[in-house]
């Protein structure tokens, strides 16, 4: 099973995943799209580990709480195929609202707890409601054995593993390494709302979190985080939040465990970016 596929429904991509005698071990990357180097790191990771590799590209509308944001959602389907279409074992999906949702939903709504309270469930709600939703359909109708999301969303993360547990679904989520350029920004698909000044402006946003890391054993976490606001407010940049957090269930940061993150999300300008560093 060879050969670059598009398909633009999953009743498609299925009849595809099953013509032949044996039904290919699957890993997917679901995605919105305008696709990047960290995307490809998810891909190739996938590609060592799997038959065949299932990327979706759908600008997910449940789990944006701002209608604008969805509207400026960036889509560039030719350059995200065109970058794809060198993978002999990748296929893409591209499906529409009502593949993802149909009228027989299989997706039965999930407590997400304090996942949902806290950083982006605060300055979100519904977001992740949307997310979780959106990963188990997706997982429902693609059926593979992995599924692979970049820690630079790691409160997404967290949520998925725990929509996995709940729902049963026999998945393994596996998380992959934040992909930076060579100042530490973070990539991702917001970056190309950003021009070259504000791109440059941004990378406080790495500066702030490298800070922490390097000072909340000595300094604490009250005084290391006023210290990297301080530092943050030299900046063009507006604050959302900034906090540390156990990575895994974020609550409260435990000083003397090693599963703490801390995670940050600005505005440069109009575009939202979020960030995060493992402590």
């Amino acid at each position: 099973m060879t050969g670059f596929r598009t398909f633009y429904d999953f009743g498609s991509l299925r009849s595809f995943l099953n013509e032949g005698a044996k039904v290919p071990q699957i890993g997917l990357v679901p995605t919105m799209g305008a696709l990047h180097i960290g995307h490809v790191s998810l891909i190739e990771r996938a590609l060592k580990e799997n038959d065949i590799v299932v990327v979706t590209i759908f600008v997910n509308p449940k789990q944006f709480n701002n209608p604008i944001d969805l509207e400026k959602y960036p889509r560039v389907p030719e350059k995200d195929l065109a970058l794809l279409n060198v993978y002999d074992r990748v296929v893409v999906c591209i499906p529409q609202v009502n593949d993802v949702y149909p009228e027989n939903d299989p997706y039965e709504k999930i407590e997400l707890g304090l996942l949902d309270t806290v950083l982006e469930g605060e300055f979100r709600p519904g977001h992740f409601d949307g997310v979780a939703h959106v990963v188990h359909n997706l997982m429902f109708y693609t059926k593979p054995s992995k599924a692979y999301f970049g820690l630079k969303d790691i409160q997404q993360l967290s949520v998925i593993k725990h929509m996995v547990a709940s729902t049963k679904r026999p998945v393994d989520v596996v998380a992959c390494q934040t992909v930076r350029d060579a100042h530490g920004l973070a990539l991702s698909s917001r970056n190309l709302l950003l021009n070259e000044a504000k791109h440059k402006e941004a990378l406080i946003i790495y500066k702030t979190l490298s800070f922490v890391k390097s000072n909340i054993k000595v300094l604490g976490k009250e005084e290391t985080l006023k210290q990297a606001q301080a530092i943050f407010n030299q900046s063009s940049l507006e604050l959302e939040y900034l906090d540390v957090v156990n990575r895994t269930t974020f609550g409260p940061y435990e000083k003397e465990g090693d599963d703490n993150v801390c995670c940050i999300s600005a505005f440069c300008e109009k575009v939202r970016l979020i960030d995060n560093i493992l402590l």
